[in-house]
């Protein structure tokens, strides 16, 4: 039976041949309980087949807590915020917020009635308990909060040393899980104690309780009947098992033996969508990326000079490269944030395939033979990496190519250390809804890589006036022209298409929310199950 190993062989061999053919203005208040389906029915137990093991389950401050521990640990634990379709943080646990109007503050009412799954209350203190251990804690998302006022029972203020845009888009994932502050402190004497425990029992709010966790085989929760959206959970449970081998993890699927899969092979779900059966959900805001990037910030490196790097975009054919290498389930993509998501700039122009463009501008940096370099690529992960294809169109206008393939540790080293006279094929996950901060984390001078790449001080600046932006409207409309000052004017990575994440799921099983928003939330409290 072929492994991943195997599969990214034939991947890559494949690729060969290819080639040659968040926040609202200052409040926001919503209910967000979905009404019940009329068909729905109650019973039945979900079983997830999850391609990675995890390392941890129930303390979010505690590292690593990865977004695979977000998504297999959604059935118990909640957040003050979930995310809607386009990527904007909506009310969940936190019912309700307003910002101040000199922006150093943040109100959040908190929805009554909730109960943790050892029967003590989710209010204000819990709240604030949750939140002041992540913002003490080396993680940095919520160090903007410089303290926490508990206004009532169910009211909380955040008092804000500074405004960031993108602090409220962070209570939707890690940071704003709420876990149960008095199983935490009876579970030690000492802070490592009460960690490790949490680690592996998730105390949550969700609509289900934790049972058990045989590491490296399966994770149980049961149904928890308390749970403060009435008449729900429809399922008896959820179990998530590990089958790490993506063929092995098929097979369990077809077999009937796991109901929902994730990460899926865009070959397997061109076969799965042929015989009908199955729901097959796109991810599109959690899409991956294909793109690559030269080292523009050395000045005697050819990639500092933009018609070369404008030359790497005109040189590759994305339509053929979305239909060959994605089945067609891919999108080309010119920027960064992902298809349907509320940070695409639909005003960035990219640059259309035209080889006899990208030869010219090469002449004109002075290469009008071409020259040669390096593409280095990662070896690992289960996202498509194009590199054969894109040695292939480049060949064709005079770049050529050695690939270089590295496995995880020497990749990272790489991306931190930086690379010289080079291209660097990027994994870009555009996995975090959050548009703005997945910019500012990953292509801005903020970042590790900004001694190899190149951040003109009007794209930081954009950048800036997006994080210090008073409402969404501002926030997008800097997000955006960060996006064009990216692509379009200084063409600093070049971005061939995306593939989205793409789940599948027994059609016996409805209402999931897998891909329906970010590719790690999904809904277990709205799931049921047909007889």
């Amino acid at each position: 039976m072929r492994n991943e190993v195997e599969l990214r062989k034939r991947l890559l061999l494949g690729f060969v041949l290819c080639a040659t053919i968040s926040m609202t203005a200052f409040s926001y208040a919503a209910e967000t309980t979905a009404p019940r389906t009329t068909t729905t029915k109650y019973g039945g137990i979900l079983v997830l087949g999850n391609d990675l093991e995890v390392e941890q389950l129930g303390d979010p401050v505690a590292r690593p807590y990865t977004s695979i521990s977000f998504k297999v640990a959604l059935p118990a634990l909640e957040t003050l915020l979930r995310y809607d379709e386009t990527g904007v943080a909506v009310p969940w646990l936190a019912t309700a917020w307003k910002v101040s109007k000199d922006l150093d503050s943040i109100t959040l009412t908190l929805r009554k009635g909730v109960k943790f799954h050892d029967g003590t209350d989710f209010n204000a203190q819990a709240c604030k308990w949750n939140l002041e251990r992540y913002r003490t804690s080396s993680n940095p998302e919520l160090k903007a909060v410089k303290s926490i006022d508990i206004v009532d029972d169910s009211t909380i203020r955040l008092n804000l040393s500074k405004w960031d845009s993108t602090l409220l888009d962070t209570l939707a994932y890690i940071p704003g899980i709420m876990v149960s502050p008095i199983a935490y402190q009876k579970a030690g004497s000492t802070d490592k104690e009460r960690s490790d425990w949490a680690r592996v029992n998730p105390i949550g709010t969700g609509p289900f309780k934790f049972v058990s966790w045989n590491r490296e085989v399966k994770i149980k929760y049961e149904k928890f009947n308390n749970y403060w959206q009435k008449g729900k959970p429809y399922l008896d449970g959820v179990e998530v098992v590990v089958i790490s081998d993506v063929v092995t993890r098929f097979m369990s699927f077809r077999k009937g033996e796991v109901d929902v899969i994730t990460s899926v092979d865009p070959r397997d779900v061109r076969e799965l969508e042929k015989e009908g059966k199955y729901i097959i959900s796109m991810c599109n805001l959690s899409s991956l990326a294909s793109c690559v990037a030269g080292d523009s910030a050395h000045p005697d490196s050819r990639f500092s000079d933009i018609r070369v790097r404008r030359a790497l975009e005109y040189a590759v054919d994305k339509k053929t490269l979305v239909d060959a290498l994605t089945y067609g389930y891919g999108k080309i993509c010119n920027q960064y944030a992902a298809p349907g998501s509320w940070g695409l700039n639909p005003d960035v122009k990219g640059y259309p395939y035209d080889p006899g463009k990208a030869k010219q501008l090469l002449a004109e940096a002075g290469y009008p033979n071409g020259f040669k370099t390096k593409l280095i690529s990662p070896n690992f992960g289960l996202f498509i990496p194009p590199p054969p294809a894109i040695q292939e169109y480049l060949r064709k206008v005079g770049i050529d190519t050695e690939i270089e393939m590295l496995a995880s540790g020497a990749y990272q080293s790489v991306l931190r250390g930086g690379w010289k006279d080079s291209l660097i094929f990027l994994e870009g996950s555009q996995g975090f809804p959050d548009v703005t901060r997945n910019l500012i984390s990953k292509i801005s001078a903020r970042m590790f890589m900004k001694g190899t790449m190149l951040f003109p001080d009007d794209y930081e600046a954009a950048l800036t006036n997006a994080v210090n932006a008073p409402d969404f409207a501002t926030k997008q409309k800097w997000t955006w022209e960060a996006q064009k000052l990216l692509i379009d004017k200084y063409a600093l990575v070049q971005y061939f298409f995306t593939q989205p994440r793409t789940t599948v799921i027994n059609k016996k099983l409805q209402d999931t929310g897998f891909g329906v928003t970010f590719d790690v939330q999904w809904t277990p409290a709205d799931a049921w199950m047909s007889k």
